[in-house]
């Protein structure tokens, strides 16, 4: 079983935030161009393979997920899947439509600062936070 956590949004994220968060081993990987969305972008975050590590073990990069998370600029929807794959190119596979994907999720609308307070520890798994900016 795999965590993969995934942003998706309707601007494009400053490559210096992409950048600055690989030193530390935080992968945000747009995918857009993998999967069918009507429009915008698709992030996936993950330690280069999964989201496990970010998630539920160590926390040490609790900083850099909340640091990308703060740069989205803009509302967006947020989602850790937990999923039987093992490896995000056999879920998108599986997925091609991937807003109709993230739709058939629960929903939560939330905004910035209380995704920030809850994440890690009180995040619901397979919950689709519609994360609202003020």
């Amino acid at each position: 079983m795999c965590y993969f956590m995934f942003a998706r949004t309707k601007n494009r994220l400053p490559e210096d935030v992409l950048r600055q968060n690989e030193v530390d081993n935080l992968y945000v990987t747009d995918i857009t161009g993998e999967v069918e969305i009507d429009d915008g972008f698709l992030y996936h975050i993950s330690n280069g393979h999964c989201a496990c590590d970010i998630v539920i073990s160590s926390f040490s990069r609790i900083d850099n997920v909340k640091n990308v998370l703060k740069n989205i600029g803009k509302d967006f929807k947020f989602i850790v899947v937990n999923s039987d794959e093992e490896d995000v190119e056999v879920l998108l596979g599986n997925k091609q439509d991937f807003d109709e994907f993230l739709n058939s999720f629960p929903k939560k609308e939330i905004t910035l600062n209380e995704l920030l307070e809850i994440y890690p520890n009180f995040l619901e798994f397979d919950t689709l936070y519609i994360v609202k900016q003020k």
